[in-house]
């Protein structure tokens, strides 16, 4: 067993250190003694002498019947009866050499000859019927028996040595629980190939296989095992036939670009991998790729199990490594397997296989930025797995994937986050309500259409909600407002109108509210005046009208953008005061009036305020504002300071608005954990 050290490399001759060893040198039990194929192979004998003792078999059963047809009894061959003999009954074989003496020794040939013609004649023409039927029928057999051979046994002269074709019967036995017999068997099929790999070439699984029980039938116990798998060694044979078949499946058009240490047949599965060094998720700078185990405590990576049990599998290819063909259905039976995660292989196909949902101890899944032909429809079984807490597709563009209309989710479903963007469409199944554990649910960027349902109120725990950049339309529903936990809302981009239900304002959590964008109408809402948690308010680009003074009393807001509206009236006095935060405001292209509230003039921390495309009127307070504020936009005859202002409605620079996107942390890669670092959930968007 191995726990690298910083300067193993995952290939070669390891340069980490061993668990329990303080000189680094490998324990004895860790070595693997690599298989050979001997000189004289004798099982290529063997079959050679089986083939010769089937034709001299069937020689000897067509001799037999000639020669039971000669002597079958003597009364087939007895002579005819020479004139004279006197009584036809007593005349054998015996009387009629008695009577020969009494003739000429020509005469007695010529008689004899003539007896045995006819018999043997037609004898001759028996046999050589049989012959005609049975030889070409015995070639026939042979031959049909060889096609089969070929089908569903292994050359031993291409496998390690041992008894092949016990070992291929005993691993079909083990496999048939996952794949069938017919795939099995099949040596063109990804299935086919990964047994005749196990029986032939894996020295690992062969050393298994060779050495069943023969009273209880089982195979060697692995040394300690794996969490999920336990230590059975038909369990450690099923996993690597597994990931053989991922690599033969994936590989259909060519190899991988690296091949990760797969299907190598000396190393235990948990080396399987190889280091990268990139700046990501989930291991930083030591990034292992591949099959990568840990130690259920602490962590640390082992490369096999000899000295302590595999606490945890992830399958981790987040490189561009060329993975092309569709994923295989045996992958779902990968029962030890805890984290998938599948980014940049452009020629994925297919959906995802229904059998995901048998991973038992699946906690992650995480496929991002793959092909265009890789998607559909997502397997429902996969909600119904009770440790799995994440599930992640991300892409640019391509093939349409979909959430399955129904699904039995059950009250001991542990799902906390789902990400699903760019690659949607249809509609929102009212199923999604029963995830009671889900705190982020993002499926922004998609084509999802219809009404948000109502039920989405029930996710009592959803912190995060972003349902940003799809289709929906109608009203926003005011089943939101019960989300008792919510932390971030965000509809922005949609079609969505009507007003802004009153019940958001409970939503006394609530930190980021984004409506941006849609065709919403009326004022906002007094109940507003209760999001004293709210730091970020986004309503651009409605049809809101009414004044902005419910905007006092919320102490906390840090950005405010309100571009684009129909509000009125004037800002109100307390507006900002309560925060010592960055301060941030684009309230352009509205009808605000009124002078800027004083309280303006003493923020040194107001950043930016963009106000141009109003019917502010100039103060003494426009003069301290653009001593303190490090980007100003305003009209030219409200603010004689502005070194930037906006003079008339052809100029540019009356269009000025600030990217709630960048602003907001929306374009924030998704394996970052936060664009902005005091907040953990805005990244989320990205």
């Amino acid at each position: 067993m191995f726990i690298a050290g910083p300067d193993y490399t995952g290939r070669g001759i390891h340069t980490g250190y061993v668990s329990g060893s303080d000189d680094g040198n490998i324990d004895e039990g860790a070595v693997i003694i690599e298989g050979f194929l001997p000189e004289d192979d004798p099982s290529r004998r063997r079959r050679s002498r089986a083939e010769s003792t089937r034709e001299q078999r069937t020689r000897e059963h067509v001799q037999r019947l000639i020669d039971n047809a000669i002597t079958l009894d003597d009364s087939a061959v007895r002579p005819i009866p020479f004139e004279g003999d006197g009584d036809e009954e007593n005349n054998g074989l015996e009387g009629a050499q008695s009577n020969s003496s009494g003739r000429d020794d020509g005469e007695v040939g010529k008689s004899d000859n003539r007896c045995w013609v006819v018999p043997l004649l037609g004898l001759l023409i028996a046999a050589g019927i049989v012959l005609a039927i049975a030889l070409p029928l015995s070639m026939r057999g042979k031959s049909e028996n060889e096609a089969q051979d070929a089908k569903a046994s292994l050359s031993d002269a291409d496998c390690l040595p041992g008894e092949v074709n016990v070992r291929f019967e005993l691993a079909k036995s083990i496999l048939s629980s996952i794949t069938s017999l017919d795939l099995l068997v099949d040596e063109s099929t990804p299935q086919g190939k990964a047994i005749r790999w196990i029986v032939c070439d894996d020295s690992i699984s062969v050393e298994l296989l060779e050495n069943q029980d023969p009273v209880s039938g089982n195979l060697p116990k692995q040394k300690h095992g794996f969490r999920l798998g336990g230590d059975a060694g038909a369990a450690q044979v099923i996993r690597r036939y597994i990931l053989a078949a991922f690599s033969y499946s994936t590989s259909k058009v060519s190899p991988w670009n690296d091949s990760l240490n797969f299907l190598s047949p000396d190393l235990h599965e948990c080396n399987w991998h190889k280091n990268y060094t990139r700046d990501n998720f989930p291991y930083g700078d030591f990034d292992p790729v591949g099959v990568v185990c840990q130690i259920e405590l602490g962590g640390n990576i082992l490369l096999d199990d000899y000295q302590y049990p595999v606490g945890s599998v992830t399958v981790n290819i987040r490189i561009v490594n060329d993975l092309n063909g569709p994923l295989p259905p045996e992958i779902g039976y990968l029962i030890d397997c805890e984290s998938i995660g599948l980014e940049n292989h452009l020629r994925l196909t297919g959906p995802l296989p229904q059998t995901m949902g048998n991973m038992s101890g699946l906690f992650s899944l995480a496929l991002l930025f793959n092909g265009p032909n890789f998607g559909g429809k997502l397997p429902s079984s996969l909600f119904q797995l009770k440790n799995l807490k994440t599930i992640h597709i991300q892409s640019i563009s391509g093939k349409v994937w979909s959430l399955p209309t129904n699904a039995q989710v059950g009250d001991d479903t542990q799902l906390e986050r789902l990400v699903l963007r760019n690659i949607f469409a249809g509609a929102i199944p009212s199923w999604i309500a029963k995830l009671k554990q889900l705190q982020t649910l993002n499926l922004s960027m998609n084509n999802f259409q219809g009404a948000i349902p109502e039920a989405i109120g029930d996710l009592s725990s959803v912190k995060y909600l972003n349902l940003m950049g799809n289709n929906f339309t109608g009203a926003i529903p005011s089943s939101l407002g019960k989300l008792p936990a919510i932390e971030v809302l965000n509809l922005r981009n949609n079609a969505l109108q009507g007003e802004l239900p009153a019940s958001i304002g409970n939503l006394r959590t609530l930190q980021l509210l984004d409506v941006g964008s849609n065709e919403l109408t009326s004022t906002i809402p007094s109940s507003f005046a209760n999001l004293e948690s709210l730091k970020y308010l986004v309503l651009e680009s409605n049809r809101f009208n009414g004044t902005v003074d419910v905007l006092e009393s919320m102490k906390n807001l840090t950005i405010l953008l309100t571009r684009s509206n129909s509000f009125s009236g004037a800002l109100p006095d307390g507006l900002f005061s309560g925060t010592s935060d960055n301060v941030v405001a684009d309230i352009g292209d509205n009808k605000l009036t009124g002078e800027l509230p004083t309280s303006f003039a003493n923020m040194s921390n107001l950043v930016s305020l963009i106000g141009a495309k109003n019917s502010f009127a100039d103060s003494t307070t426009m003069k301290d504002v653009c001593d303190n504020t490090t980007l100003l936009v305003m009209d030219c005859d409200a603010c004689e300071c502005c070194e930037v202002c906006c003079d008339g409605e052809n100029d540019a620079v009356c269009d000025f608005q600030l990217d709630a996107h960048t602003l907001l942390g929306y374009d924030c890669g998704a394996w970052l954990k936060a664009c902005m670092k005091d907040e953990e959930y805005f990244a989320e968007a990205g």
